[in-house]
C-alpha cells in the first residue's frame, strides 16, 4: 500500500513538472483521493460489521442451544447420542453449521475485497 502511495505521489510530481500544473493543485487532489479511498474503506468495514457479528452468532448458536435445554432439565445430549438418528442429526447439524460458516465468512472475505 505505502509503495503505492510512493509511486502515486511520483506520478504527481511528473504530471505537474511536464505539464506546468502548479503542484500545490495536483498534491490537493491526491490528498484528497487518498481521504476519498480511507473513507471508502472505513465505509467498508463499518458495512461488514454486522455480517461478521451474524457469522459469530450462528457459529454459537447450537451450542447455546444444547446449553440452554441442559439448564431447563432436557437431556438433548442423551437424544443425540441415543440412537442412529439422533447421530444422524449431529453430524448433519455439526457438517451444516461448518460449512455455513465457512460460506459465510468466504461471502465476508469477498465483500472486504481481500
Amino acid at each position: 500500500m505505502e509503495r503505492r502511495i510512493w509511486g502515486e505521489l511520483a506520478a504527481c510530481l511528473d504530471v505537474s513538472e511536464a505539464s506546468g500544473c502548479p503542484l500545490a493543485d495536483v498534491l490537493t487532489r491526491f490528498a484528497a483521493q487518498l481521504e476519498a479511498e480511507d473513507d471508502a474503506g472505513d465505509a467498508r468495514q463499518t458495512a461488514l460489521a454486522g455480517p461478521k457479528a451474524t457469522v459469530r452468532l450462528l457459529t454459537w448458536l447450537p451450542v447455546f442451544g444444547l446449553g440452554l435445554g441442559m439448564m431447563l432439565g432436557v437431556d438433548p445430549l442423551g437424544v443425540l447420542l441415543a440412537n442412529g438418528v439422533g447421530l444422524a442429526a449431529l453430524a448433519a447439524g455439526g457438517v451444516l453449521t461448518v460449512t455455513g460458516r465457512i460460506w459465510s465468512s468466504r461471502l465476508v472475505h469477498a465483500a472486504a475485497g481481500r
